[in-house]
């Protein structure tokens, strides 16, 4: 996961059909107003006039400030390679330098995702995530085509229509009750949010738990976020030469210490 096309290659499997498109040259999306943001792709570089497009792209670490804190990660997970005797992720940093992190368009949306996603695979989740879509008020004529015809339910239309959930009931419960209290008021989910709040406060919702909060804050562009317990975490720091032991890798990612988000994503494209 480079730039635009690591960023279009993750979106793909995880589209909502009706909500969201993603083509080979850029990304079409509903989004709350009602509006459609759209992001072009040419080469490895997305452009786009939304800002929250934008964070999908992580284009707002684009730049000076940007380019020093891709480059500043890098060096420093470098470094642990070497001071752990890890060639292999030194390689895949020289190969693959400064990866994009993918962020969300609707933090909201994405707190639903993350916990639909919960122990299952991306395509069972996203099978999930299409009946809640149907829940979405239909874009105006006007706007509506070309693939996108609805926006994401808003919160409130997640906690009053969550049955329409297939599997644990445990888990719709736990869907609504985040609704509930995001809709409410309870808990502030969104880009300028303080993660560490946010997280305690999702933390003492049942139902939801550090695998759930980590990724929710990775995608609001948390730059230290490692889900241990993430098996494709595991799998791609054992091809890495980190070892897949939850020990070996937290002693290893200690060395990466603000930079751990950068660490996942290394696991991550490895596993893949």
């Amino acid at each position: 996961m480079t730039g635009a096309t690591g960023i279009l290659a993750w979106l793909a499997p995880r589209a909502v059909p009706g909500v969201e498109v993603v083509l080979p040259d850029g990304y079409r999306r509903a989004l709350p107003g009602p509006r459609i943001a759209t992001a072009a792709v040419a080469g490895d570089v997305a452009t786009t006039a939304d800002p929250d497009l934008a964070r999908v792209f992580d284009l707002d670490r684009i730049g000076e400030r940007g380019a020093d804190a891709r480059a500043e990660a890098d060096a420093r997970l470098t470094w642990a390679a070497a001071r752990h005797d890890v060639p292999a992720l030194a390689t895949a940093i020289a190969e693959r330098p400064a990866l994009a992190q993918p962020g969300c368009a609707d933090a909201h949306e994405m707190l639903v995702r993350a916990i639909v996603g919960q122990q299952i695979s991306v395509v069972a989740a996203t099978q999930q995530l299409v009946l809640l879509a149907a829940l979405g008020d239909p874009l105006p004529e006007a706007l509506a085509g070309d693939g996108v015809e609805r926006c994401f339910p808003t919160m409130a239309q997640v906690a009053q229509g969550a049955d329409v959930l297939r599997g644990p009931a445990a888990k719709t419960a736990t869907v609504r009750r985040a609704a509930e209290a995001v809709a409410e008021g309870a808990i502030d989910v969104g880009p300028a949010t303080d993660l560490e709040a946010m997280r305690a406060r999702l933390l003492e919702l049942k139902g939801i738990g550090p695998w759930t909060v980590g990724y929710l804050s990775l995608r609001l562009g948390d730059p230290d976020v490692l889900l241990l317990g993430d098996v494709a975490v595991r799998k791609g720091a054992r091809r890495l030469g980190i070892g897949d032991r939850v020990a070996d890798l937290a002693a290893f990612a200690a060395d990466c210490a603000g930079h751990r988000s950068a660490l996942m994503l290394r696991c991550w494209a490895a596993a893949a």
